[in-house]
């Protein structure tokens, strides 16, 4: 159950919360911008094709980290960045991600998903 805002104007139907919290931080001008862990939260949804098996890590000044398993996908991946970007534009908003970084997991390391 996702938590919903009831308005106090009558007849209004409740907003979920999630929906309304980019605009109020908007509003108060907090310096982290949101949009960038919704693309993590939504990967399995926003990731085109190879992009799936990859990992995103962050964004830092509009450049998205995503982790993969071994140097032969970093390679794959490497000449389809664009199709990832047009993906996140789609779903999250232009300007969020203009570029990608790919890295290759370090041997013997691997995070929980």
């Amino acid at each position: 159950m996702r938590a919903k805002y009831l308005r106090d104007e009558p007849g209004s139907n409740p907003e979920e919360i999630s929906d309304l919290i980019g605009a109020v931080l908007e509003t108060v001008s907090v310096g982290a911008d949101v949009r960038h862990s919704q693309i993590v939260d939504e990967w399995e949804r926003l990731a085109p094709g190879d992009w799936a098996d990859a990992t995103p890590v962050g964004v830092k000044e509009g450049v998205l980290l995503v982790r993969v398993s071994d140097g032969a996908r970093a390679s794959l991946l490497k000449y389809q960045t664009e199709p990832l970007v047009d993906a996140i534009e789609r779903r999250i908003g232009a300007g969020v991600v203009t570029g990608v970084r790919i890295a290759v997991e370090r041997s013997g390391y691997r995070e929980n998903r």
